[in-house]
């Protein structure tokens, strides 16, 4: 295909528009010279910096069409109505009238072949079966369904008077960047709480992702024998729910459903009254097409141009989410580094972005559970160590290498080696400093300079109850965790001027390996201590002073993580489980009575005073 419009000059409509971009940057990659059609300034400077020339007017100017065809080889139509403002006169002037002039302004320049961009919506909603080519057309009242089918009319109509090779294109649904019917109205309508999806969200819909029907508009035009046809042009049948729901999952929000018998109720009630208002009446049969079980078939597509989808829908998304994300469209990290990700916390949190499609850069000093994580194919992994800056850099280094500009950066890093703050090894004690508050510093100062220099960045860093209330024979890690509090209390403040957000999220307990773990080295060091501190020690063990009857699913506070590194406010502290609000209450109470909290358990009560 690249050699047959290499050198080849191609006229589009629609340029700037989301099918026009991406047909625009695929011709100009495969060595075409591209001259686009947008009426908008910000279009323009858009179709400019991909290297395309440009073409302001309207699709009606002849001027504009007479300048947009001069001297082009082949021709794409894009331009169309797709919904809002005009209604039935305006969708009628752009994709009936419109079609009407950019064909005949093709051929009066002498363009050889136009493909002209229509869309499935010609066949009206089918509810059941295989809708392939062969189906028949049909007008439904729907404004953009019925002029769409008699733009195709009108496009045979003057291709056959003036002699050019006609293409018709029908994409299903089409999602992607720059696209607003099924990419930015759903997303909006998600953010407004609309209930999208119906019944029990299985009825089907096929997909298709821009980059897909920009290469198949490629193909069509130069693809022998395909003049004088028409195709479908397919992504892959899918659920309502795994659609609108991967728009949810990026929101951080569910998806809300409405029951079959209330839309096709309401909407039998919207269309009798509206229906005095004729042509911009609401036409109750349009509903089902989002309660169809029906497909489409891409095989002639497959056959006569070479095409197949080669998108799928989870790819799609997520550059969909990075695109709506680097223009505004959708709010948290156009990617996060996740410090402490191969167990516990930190794989859950890295879990959680992923399904929200935040692009994860998964970090651990041991990084291998991550490998074999079934998200692992979407997510970057990298070795850090939080104790050497050197591995940090280069972990921060490699994520600017894949373009990927960390906004967020999640700290879930820490350590705990309990013990007799009198006997146990100072190496502990050290170790403990270093991995709760001085290794979470380090990550800071990595990546704090490149969100000052990009004007936007958030820090989370996953704290602990215990930095709150210090437990016996843990005082080294509540060391560690009120340092934390202090360290992150102190960069919020000094960041705030360049744009970057700190945040510290406090959780209580968990159902993680992190307090076996400790129990395990309490046996270890009662043993080495022995007298006269190993029985207190395996108190410690043995009490229920680890919350575990209570802990949380780590999958719940990895939600809470998420929502700190991804939500649009950035509060100082988040609670992350529910007991955390009365346990600081608790810390303001007397020392005596806070004591008598461990005292009891572990049989720390003083010596009886000599007479």
């Amino acid at each position: 295909m690249n050699d047959e419009l290499s050198g080849k000059l191609v006229a589009v409509t629609g340029a700037s528009g989301g099918i026009g971009h991406a047909a625009v940057v695929r011709l100009l990659a495969a060595g075409a010279r591209v001259r686009g059609l947008t009426r908008s300034e910000a279009g323009a400077e858009r179709l400019a910096a991909a290297g395309a020339e440009v073409v302001r007017g309207d699709l009606l100017e002849a001027s504009a069409l007479q300048e947009l065809f001069r001297g082009a080889d082949l021709a794409l139509h894009l331009a169309a109505w797709m919904g809002g403002k005009g209604g039935v006169r305006e969708a009628r002037r752009v994709n009936v009238d419109g079609a009407r002039q950019v064909v005949a302004a093709a051929a009066a320049a002498g363009t050889r072949r136009l493909v002209h961009v229509s869309s499935v919506a010609v066949y009206g909603p089918s509810l059941q079966g295989e809708v392939d080519e062969s189906n028949s057309t049909r007008a439904v009242g729907d404004p953009y369904g019925d002029t769409k089918l008699e733009g195709e009319e009108a496009a045979r109509e003057a291709g056959l008077a003036a002699g050019i090779e006609l293409v018709v294109l029908r994409p299903t649904m089409v999602y992607g960047p720059w696209i607003g019917s099924w990419t930015l109205t759903p997303l909006n309508a998600l953010k407004a709480g609309v209930p999208l999806a119906f019944g029990d969200g299985r009825f089907l819909l096929d997909a298709v992702y821009v980059d897909d029907v920009a290469r198949a508009a490629a193909m069509a035009l130069v693809a022998p024998g395909a003049a004088g046809q028409a195709f479908n042009v397919t992504g892959a049948p899918t659920t309502w729910d795994e659609f609108l729901g991967a728009y949810a999952a990026m929101l951080g929000r569910p998806l809300r459903h409405l029951p079959t018998w209330l839309v096709r109720g309401g909407a039998r009630v919207a269309g009798a009254v509206t229906r005095p208002l004729g042509q911009a009446r609401v036409v109750p049969e349009m509903t089902e097409v989002m309660l169809s079980h029906a497909t489409f078939s891409g095989d002639k597509a497959a056959e006569k141009l070479g095409y197949r989808a080669q998108v799928p829908l989870e790819e799609g998304m997520r550059a969909t989410a990075r695109w709506l994300r680097a223009e505004g469209h959708l709010h948290g990290p156009r990617a996060a580094m996740v410090v402490g990700a191969g167990s516990g916390l930190g794989f859950a949190v890295s879990e959680e972005l992923h399904r929200r499609y935040v692009n994860v850069i998964a970090a651990d000093l041991n990084p291998e559970a991550l490998a074999a994580a079934e998200f692992s194919k979407d997510i970057e992994v990298v070795t850090l160590d939080v104790l050497d800056p050197a591995s940090i850099d280069a972990a921060v280094a490699h994520a600017e290498q894949l373009g990927l500009p960390l906004d967020a950066v999640v700290i879930t890093v820490g350590g705990l080696r309990p013990g007799a703050l009198e006997s146990q090894p100072l190496a502990d004690v050290r170790l403990q400093l270093d991995l709760n508050a001085l290794g979470p510093l380090n990550v800071v100062r990595a990546v704090a300079p490149g969100m000052r220099e990009r004007g936007r960045g958030r820090v989370v860093a996953v704290g602990s109850t215990n930095g709150l209330l210090v437990t016996p024979f843990m005082g080294a890690y509540s060391a560690g965790k009120f340092a934390l509090e202090a360290l992150m209390d102190s960069l919020r403040l000094e960041l705030r001027p360049f744009g970057v957000e700190v945040v510290l999220v406090q959780p209580g307990a968990m159902r993680t390996p992190f307090a076996a773990a400790a129990k395990a080295r309490l046996s270890a060091e009662a043993e080495r201590t022995s007298t006269p501190w190993d029985d207190y020690l395996l108190r410690l063990r043995d009490s229920d002073l680890w919350g575990e009857r209570t802990a949380a699913d780590p999958a719940r506070v990895a939600r809470v993580v998420t929502e700190a590194a991804t939500s649009r406010r950035a509060p100082a502290r988040v609670k992350g489980t529910p007991e955390v609000p009365f346990l600081r209450l608790f810390s303001y109470f007397p020392d005596r009575l806070k004591d008598l909290v461990f005292a009891g358990p572990l049989g720390l009560k003083p010596p009886r005073r000599r007479p």
